[in-house]
């Protein structure tokens, strides 16, 4: 039985495939993964992380895309039907709470990095960044932190677009979105790939990356790519769900997510190039997170040859990133306001983004006074990754392997041959179920 039909539907494939694509890319993949990389053993890391990747990201992003395709709802209603069809407790509707609610809170998160490109691409396009040392560009930063009116301006322009996109609804907004949002991050790649290589240190950084280094891997190593392969796809957040009750029917699910998850790999493959060989040019040594971002991209940008303009390129690409995935993160919430509640789009769309904005708006604030290791945005970051993400990915590989009938995940599977249906019924059940349960005590306990 399905409980609610959205109005608006994608008609083609593609479009689904786009949408989960630039919501999968993710910050992870623009200012850890590389480094991950080179930390720990290069190819090694890389093999491991796509195993991972594949054979338990991959089960798991289709077995949310299934729910959401069959459901037809938001996640509540998705969740509330697929218990319904399963004669399991509405208990499971659990699922859909944790993953609503941490994907809204790792929205804030997304809305603050969205804005912060943006003030840091138009301060490069104004040669603000030209001829910067290391120690100037780490006091921008700390001066933007300081007095922090100009940051929240930004973040303020970038939730209005995201209200704009999310208001909008499936087709003309996140739809029409997507269909730019993903050829542009492709050029400007593109684009910045190659100036990095004109101008960056490319051997450097391919042997920093790539070498097969396999004294630097070790079960700390392959944990870290298991993680980082985990939260990436935006699995446990219910993205999937709700993608998936817009996607056309008959859709090729595990096709469409095998696709997903190449791009993800491309991309994060594609960043690690086009910063880590400008880092090794400006003989800096590699990093992660916020001083990446903020500080090491901006000083090798600033001192290479149109280094401002490609760096507002790079910072265009981390805000397209960055408001494709906030597009994905907002939607599942809006829906659950919209038919759950019955609150009009529009309505649901402003306040949701208001609510984000004001806790990014004081994330920000915050982090000019925090002790290092503190502060609110550290606190969502905690809660998000290492309890309400890991929990919602355990409670659904639980759900869908254990608890729904074969026969209904074979009928939204049908376009899929049995080998590969069997294949991914396998690793739902008898793979990610116990890996992700293992990795979350792991990560949970082990420093």
């Amino acid at each position: 039985m399905k409980l609610y039909l959205p109005v608006e539907r994608w008609q083609s494939r593609t479009t689904f495939v786009f949408a989960l694509a630039i919501a999968a890319v993710g910050l992870g993949n623009l200012w850890r993964f590389a480094w991950l990389m080179g930390e720990h053993g290069g190819a090694p890391f890389f093999l491991s992380y796509v195993f991972c990747l594949f054979a338990i990201g991959v089960p798991l992003l289709v077995a949310e895309v299934v729910l959401g395709s069959h459901g037809r709802g938001s996640p509540f209603l998705t969740m509330n039907w697929a218990t319904e069809v399963s004669g399991r407790s509405r208990l499971w509707l659990t699922v859909a709470l944790v993953s609503v609610l941490a994907g809204f809170l790792l929205l804030v998160s997304y809305l603050l990095i969205a804005g912060w490109s943006l003030s840091w691409a138009y301060q490069l396009q104004l040669g603000g960044f030209a001829a910067i040392s290391l120690t100037g560009a780490a006091d921008y930063l700390t001066g933007q932190l300081s007095a922090p009116a100009g940051l929240l301006r930004w973040q303020f322009l970038a939730a209005t677009c995201l209200a704009l996109l999310a208001s909008i609804g499936v087709r003309r907004g996140i739809g029409l979105f997507v269909w730019i949002a993903v050829p542009l991050l492709i050029a400007l790649m593109g684009v910045l790939i190659c100036f990095s290589v004109e101008f960056g240190d490319l051997s450097a950084a391919g042997e920093y990356l790539f070498a097969w280094q396999t004294m630097d891997f070790d079960r700390g190593s392959f944990m870290a790519a298991l993680g980082h392969a985990l939260y990436t796809l935006c699995i446990g957040v219910a993205v999937g769900m709700s993608y998936g009750a817009y996607a056309p029917d008959r859709l090729p699910i595990v096709r469409s997510v095998l696709t997903v998850a190449l791009f993800d790999v491309v991309i994060a493959v594609a960043a690690g190039i086009v910063i880590f060989p400008l880092l090794f040019a400006s003989n800096l040594m590699p990093a992660q997170g916020f001083g990446l971002l903020f500080i090491s991209v901006p000083y090798a940008f600033g001192n290479m040859p149109f280094g401002d303009l490609y760096g507002a390129l790079f910072f265009l690409a981390v805000f397209i990133v960055t408001l494709g995935t906030a597009v994905a993160l907002i939607e599942p919430i809006v829906s659950v306001l919209e038919q759950q509640f019955r609150v009009r789009r529009l309505q649901a769309a402003l306040a949701m983004t208001g609510i984000a904005f004001l806790l990014s708006a004081y994330a920000t604030v915050d982090l000019s006074t925090a002790a290092e290791g503190q502060g609110f945005l550290l606190w969502l970051d905690t809660v998000t990754s290492e309890w309400l993400i890991p929990a919602a990915v355990v409670l659904l590989a639980l759900f869908v392997g254990w608890r729904m009938p074969r026969e209904v995940l074979r009928q939204e599977l049908s376009r899929e041959p049995d080998i590969l249906f069997s294949l991914w019924y396998f690793l739902i059940r008898f793979v990610a179920v116990p890996v992700i349960a293992f990795a979350w005590l792991w990560l949970s306990l082990v420093p």
